[in-house]
């Protein structure tokens, strides 16, 4: 009678390294994921945040329903230092953002302002313009169009398993739409 245990020595290093192999692979998947919800989520929360402080923005500056460069400049540059006091390996060159508002005039026809990273950073990109979305937009008591306002944020987080894999995974976006006053 032939020994089996015999003709099997070293299967289960075989085994060992291959299943190895697979849990570290779904390690680093695992934890690609968990980095990349971690910074949507902040991105989320302050895309949120700086959409309404746009919207409220009527109220430090009269009436004047449409944004400007500086009041932007102003937004990144508090985005910039929340995601830097939250996020300790935060790259600026890594970070972009567009800031859209779709105003209304008198005979209601809207006119769309963006503004976009430029310099050092990331371009992002939005899918669709802030013009499809007028339909949001209600009339006020007042007989007014609200105006509609977009914050988009995006960053290249690491690329843990896209290195592996030899795809790139890198880009986390996150944007936020609100009504006017």
């Amino acid at each position: 009678m032939i020994s089996l245990t015999s003709k099997q020595k070293g299967i289960f290093s075989i085994e060992f390294a291959i299943v190895g192999v697979i849990f570290s692979l779904l390690f680093v998947f695992s934890g690609d994921v968990i980095s990349k919800l971690s910074f949507k989520g902040k991105l989320d929360r302050l895309s949120f945040s700086m959409v309404n402080i746009l919207k409220e923005r009527t109220q430090l500056y009269s009436d004047d329903y449409a944004i400007t460069q500086e009041q932007v400049d102003l937004l990144v540059d508090i985005s910039s230092q929340s995601l830097g006091r939250t996020i300790r390996s935060f790259d600026s060159a890594s970070f972009g953002y567009v800031f859209e508002s779709v105003t209304f005039d008198s005979d209601n026809n809207p006119t769309l302002t963006s503004f976009s990273q430029s310099g050092s950073g990331i371009s992002c990109t939005v899918g669709s313009s802030l013009l499809s979305y007028q339909n949001l937009s209600k009339v006020t008591t007042w007989n007014r169009q609200t105006s509609l306002y977009r914050v988009t944020f995006c960053y290249n987080t690491d690329n843990w398993i896209g290195d592996l894999l030899g795809r790139e995974f890198r880009r986390v976006q996150s944007d936020a739409v609100m009504i006017g006053r």
